[in-house]
């Protein structure tokens, strides 16, 4: 193959890579590997440094920061050597976010100063918008609002002037965020359209989903609350399409709110859908704020063991999150010296980098432990406050062992949804405080007839709740779905709708199967939850049962 035919491979392998970034970027970073691998064979040192580019940009996208700044340096040292002054700047304002991700703003905003040195005589557009653009996160997260309205002015004007749309749209919205922070709502809300607008244009799900949250937001403290739970829902729908939990959190924590002086149960299962989230993807941040708000929330019904409980949670990530951040500094700081120091310095450096790595295993060692008093908490709290049965957490932490035991494998389980019809009837009839009181009767009747049977019953969320059984057959299932069906409708619990008195009942989906028919537990949960589907179709009060 000629070199020519080498250089367009690469050239599409790192365009590729770059395109899919934030997409995939697990297969952006192979795909960028395979180029710089290319890029050595044959000594194309360019095609190598933008490789390096591409793999650290992947990395920044898995959040893998230490691997983000170890390759952005890299290319910007081969950047260096052939005096590319295009390549160093996007390499130094790559190396820039990840100073700025560990909030060690001096040194972040140093390498986004030196990007704009090396673009000074270029006409490089693109790069120019973007670190102006960083610029301004970095002296709005020191409180210089100033300087931060003038970079983000700055990178606007680039992006407008040669049509850059994707970075209007991003800017846009950290302009309207600033006006936010300084509670000039209506503007915020014009800057947070524009760039809603432009983002519907280019079909970008993600930044969609977060202006979106942000506007309800205003809506929200306008106490605008359908227009908030519109934007609120809405960004909530993009964010699971796309299976990001990082965005979720917020809208999810942001629901909450709206709901914490309506309805309590659904406040109280917005929040612990967004611990189980931010439990699973390590956001400790978010962790420490949602701990904080169950804090104030049971120091204000009186319910101190929880507020104590929670408080502690608190602590223990905050503390976990400055241990992070220190071990996180050492290995930025051991990669700049292995990057900086050569020759004879080697055998120096070697030494303070066997300090380093000491320092950085205690800080490991530390983060662990707390870790590990973070989940010893959080399995002292495993039941639903209100109805006083398993919280879902439970009955997924139940159904995550049962699936982790390899035996057992052809017994029959069942999973069923449980779901009170027309509940919210009932609360427009007699209003949410009532309704907490149907949702406490409907439970301990569920609780009375789940009796002694090998499983778990848990409250899925609001008015739905979930059982799985382990070892009844098809018609003892069916029998005992029967059974908590006619029980909730013997409490002769009634409202009043359009003229008429009407009882309270429960649709059943179930599934029936053996545990090595299925995979994940997931799948027992879409199946039942299709069932109830059903049953919902069918007139309600029934059961409906799949049998696999």
């Amino acid at each position: 193959m000629s070199m020519d035919l080498v250089s367009e491979q690469l050239t599409d392998l790192i365009k590729e890579s770059r395109r899919i970034a934030f997409q995939n970027p697990s297969q952006a970073f192979d795909i960028a590997y395979e180029a710089k691998l290319i890029a050595e064979e044959n000594d194309l040192e360019t095609s190598q440094a933008a490789a390096l580019f591409a793999m650290g940009l992947a990395c920044r996208s898995m959040t893998e920061l230490e691997r983000c700044y170890d390759h952005a340096y890299d290319s910007y040292q081969l950047y260096e050597q052939l005096g590319n002054n295009r390549g160093m700047a996007e390499a130094l304002n790559l190396i820039g976010v990840v100073y700025f991700y560990y909030a060690q703003y001096e040194q972040a905003l140093e390498h986004f100063l030196n990007a704009l040195f090396h673009l000074r005589d270029l006409e490089e557009f693109l790069v120019s918008s973007r670190v102006y653009n960083n610029l301004g996160e970095v002296y709005r997260e020191v409180g210089n609002e100033e300087e931060a309205f003038a970079a983000f002015e700055q990178a606007l004007q680039i992006s407008q002037d040669n049509h850059l749309q994707m970075n209007v749209a991003v800017i846009l919205e950290n302009i309207g965020e600033m006006h936010f922070k300084n509670s000039n709502l209506d503007i915020s809300y014009d800057y947070l359209q524009k760039s809603y607008d432009m983002l519907i244009e280019l079909d970008d799900i993600t930044s969609l989903a977060e202006v979106e949250n942000k506007i309800g937001k205003i809506h929200f403290i306008k106490k605008e609350f359908e227009q908030a739970r519109h934007f609120y829902d809405s960004a909530l729908k993009r964010l699971e399409h796309t299976g990001n939990k990082f965005y979720t959190i917020d809208v999810l924590v942001k629901l909450a709110e709206m709901e914490r002086l309506e309805n309590e149960s659904y406040f109280l299962d917005y929040l612990n859908q967004a611990v189980q989230h931010a439990e699973q993807i390590h956001a400790r941040k978010k962790l420490s704020r949602i701990y904080t708000i169950l804090t104030e929330f049971y120091e204000e019904k009186g319910q101190y063991h929880l507020a104590l409980d929670y408080f502690k949670r608190y602590h223990i990530v905050e503390q976990a999150i400055e241990t992070q951040v220190v071990s996180q500094k050492l290995k930025i700081i051991k990669i700049e010296l292995n990057k900086v120091f050569t020759g004879k310095e080697v055998e120096h450096i070697s030494k303070m980098n066997e300090q380093l790595e000491n320092e950085i295993a205690i800080q490991k060692k530390l983060l662990v432990k707390l870790e590990k008093a973070n989940v010893d908490l959080s399995d002292e709290v495993y039941y639903d406050e209100l109805t006083k049965v398993a919280s879902r957490r439970e009955v997924t932490k139940y159904l995550q062992k049962v699936w982790n035991e390899e035996s057992h494998l052809n017994h029959d389980i069942a999973l069923m949804m449980l779901d009170i019809d027309y509940f919210k009837r009932y609360n427009d009839c007699y209003g949410h405080v009532q309704g907490d009181e149907c949702l406490k009767q409907v439970a301990a009747c569920m609780k009375s007839a789940f009796g002694n049977q090998k499983g778990i019953l848990g409250r899925y969320g609001g008015e739905e709740f979930v059982c799985f059984t382990n070892g009844l057959e098809v018609n003892e299932l069916k029998q005992f779905a029967e059974s908590i069906r006619q029980a909730v409708r013997d409490l002769n619990l009634t409202y009043h709708f359009n003229g008429k008195t009407l009882p309270v009942t429960i649709s059943v989906g179930a599934i029936h199967c053996k545990k090595s028919q299925l995979t994940p537990v997931l799948d027992m949960y879409v199946m039942a939850d299709n069932e109830l589907y059903r049953a919902k179709n069918n007139g309600r009060n029934r059961v409906e049962i799949r049998v696999l």
